[in-house]
C-alpha cells in the first residue's frame, strides 16, 4: 500500500510597512481668533474710560467741596466714579480671557483687584452722597488698589509677551513708584496730588496712555510655536 503525501506550500507574505508622516502642527498662544482683536479694543477703551471718568469725577467732587458748587456737581462726580468702577471691572474681566492661557494665577489676581477697585470707587461715592463730608485722601485708597492691579498686569504682560517687552517694562517700573508714592502719601510724607509728589504718578500714567494706543493700532501679539 502506497501513501501519497501532500505538500502544502505556503507562500510567505511580505507586509510592506506604511510610513506615517506627521506634519508639524502650529499652535497659537493667546487666542488667535478674530475676537482677540475686539478684546484688545475693549481693554483699550476701558483704560481710557477709567482714566477720563476718574479725572473728571474727581475734579467735580473737589469743586463741590472747595468752591461750594451746586449739589449736581457732587452727583455727577459720584456718577462718573461709578462709571470708572465699571470700566476697571470690565477691564479685569476682558484681560482674564487673554491672560489665563499663559498666566492663570495672575489673571485671576488681576480680575479680583479690579473688582476690588470698582467696589472701592462705589463705596467712596456712597460715602460722599450719605455724609456730604470732605475726604481728600479717598484717592489714595483708590490709587493703592489700582497700583497693585497695574503691577500684576504688567508682570503678566511681561510673561505672556502679548504686548512689546518695553511697554510691559514701563508698567513694571511705573507701578511700584506709583504704589510707593501712594503709600507714602497715606503717612503724609509726600503729596501725590500737588507739586513734585505728582511725579510718582507719571510712569504709571504713561503706561495707561500708551497701552490703549498700542491695543487700538496693533492689538495683542500672538506667538507661533511648532509642536
Amino acid at each position: 500500500m502506497t501513501t501519497a503525501t501532500l505538500d502544502r506550500s505556503v507562500e510567505p507574505t511580505n507586509a510592506t510597512p506604511v510610513a506615517t508622516v506627521t506634519a508639524p502642527t502650529m499652535q497659537l498662544r493667546g487666542a488667535p481668533d478674530g475676537s482677540t482683536r475686539k478684546t484688545a479694543v475693549l481693554v483699550g477703551l476701558c483704560f481710557l474710560a477709567a482714566t477720563f471718568t476718574f479725572a473728571i469725577g474727581n475734579a467735580l467732587i473737589r469743586s463741590y467741596f472747595s468752591i461750594a458748587t451746586a449739589h449736581d456737581a457732587l452727583m455727577a462726580g459720584v456718577f462718573l466714579l461709578s462709571c470708572c468702577g465699571l470700566a476697571v471691572a470690565a477691564n479685569g474681566a476682558a484681560m482674564r480671557r487673554v491672560l489665563t492661557p499663559q498666566t492663570p494665577v495672575r489673571s485671576r489676581a488681576y480680575f479680583i483687584l479690579r473688582v476690588a477697585e470698582c467696589l472701592t470707587l462705589v463705596a467712596v461715592g456712597v460715602y460722599f452722597l450719605a455724609s456730604h463730608a470732605q475726604w481728600h485722601a479717598y484717592v489714595l485708597a483708590v490709587y493703592v488698589v489700582s497700583g497693585a492691579a497695574g503691577l500684576v498686569l504688567s508682570s503678566a504682560l511681561r510673561t505672556s509677551r502679548i504686548v512689546p517687552g518695553n511697554l510691559s517694562m514701563l508698567g513694571l517700573i511705573g507701578y511700584p513708584i506709583f504704589l510707593l508714592g501712594s503709600i507714602l502719601a497715606m503717612f503724609n510724607l509726600i503729596n501725590v496730588t500737588h507739586g513734585a509728589g505728582m511725579l510718582a504718578l507719571v510712569p504709571g500714567g504713561l503706561f495707561e496712555l500708551i497701552l490703549p494706543i498700542w491695543l487700538f493700532t496693533k492689538g495683542f501679539t500672538t506667538h507661533q510655536t511648532e509642536g
